[in-house]
């Protein structure tokens, strides 16, 4: 993989949309949407994403009290709401009605039914028990999205499920520290995620050798925000040639004079 960036299908739906586009810089993935510019998760923030030019969406997954998936990236209500509520705790209803500092919180068929019919969705699963899997699947299904997403996860069982609900379903490992990358990929890890922070490190760069690699810009040893970065040190992420990088701006790598520009 090292010194090109692999091909991964794009392909859209739709009469217009029948060959896959050529790709001569990483896949950008707009980290939780377009969320530089607009509210995270947010159906805005996914539409801006595409009108931007991102490659593939990502948008988050957490299990509301009444078992429907909500796009929420954190645990509780306390960053978007100033609440201390648990997300898993309260029913979809409140959820979605809930006051925020801005935007509002949506549903994983929400998030599908305005990415998927003009990008991929990535969908990063919060969580680590396999409920979450079926309750994804079962929402993908319903979408008639299963050739339309990836499934990020963080345990190698949830990737097991989701390919045994879903055939064929695309996998990205998020990869946990210390992981076993073979027992993903035996469990149909496509893709792995590493943190920009990682890099350089041995693991990273046996990764990078071997398998196509996305990696999240910001978060851990970086000093900025998960997806947060410029174009100067995405210039660093692009020397490396990972196949996709999770970016806040996808406008950094999609933009004419982006970084990953050719």
């Amino acid at each position: 993989m090292t010194g090109v960036f692999a091909a991964i299908s794009l392909k859209t739906s739709g009469p217009h949309h029948d060959q896959a586009p050529v790709v001569t810089r990483p896949l950008a993935i707009a980290h939780r949407g377009y969320s530089a510019r607009y509210p995270e998760n947010t159906l805005e923030a996914y539409r801006a994403a595409i009108a931007a030019g991102a490659d593939i969406v990502e948008t988050d997954a957490r299990l509301a009290a009444d078992g429907v998936v909500v796009a929420c990236h954190d645990p509780t209500l306390a960053r978007l709401a100033g609440r201390d509520d648990a997300v898993a705790d309260l029913p979809s209803d409140v959820l979605l009605a809930m006051p925020l500092a801005q935007g509002a919180i949506t549903t994983l068929a929400e998030a599908l039914a305005t990415i998927c019919p003009q990008r991929p969705a990535l969908i990063d699963v919060k969580t680590q028990d396999l409920a979450i899997i079926d309750a994804i699947a079962a929402t993908v299904s319903r979408a008639g999205a299963g050739d339309r997403v990836w499934i990020g996860v963080r345990d190698h069982r949830q990737a097991t499920e989701a390919s045994r609900l879903i055939p064929g379903v695309n996998i990205l490992a998020f990869l946990p520290e210390k992981a076993d990358v073979e027992a993903f990929a035996r469990a149909g890890a496509r893709a792995f995620r590493v943190w920009e922070g990682d890099l350089g490190g041995e693991e990273a760069e046996r990764l990078l050798a071997r398998r196509p690699v996305w990696v999240t810009a910001g978060g851990p040893r970086t000093g900025r925000d998960a997806g947060d970065i410029d174009g100067a040190t995405l210039s660093t992420i692009i020397a490396k040639a990972p196949q996709a990088v999770l970016v806040n701006d996808p406008t950094l790598l999609t933009a004419p004079s982006a970084a990953g520009a050719t």
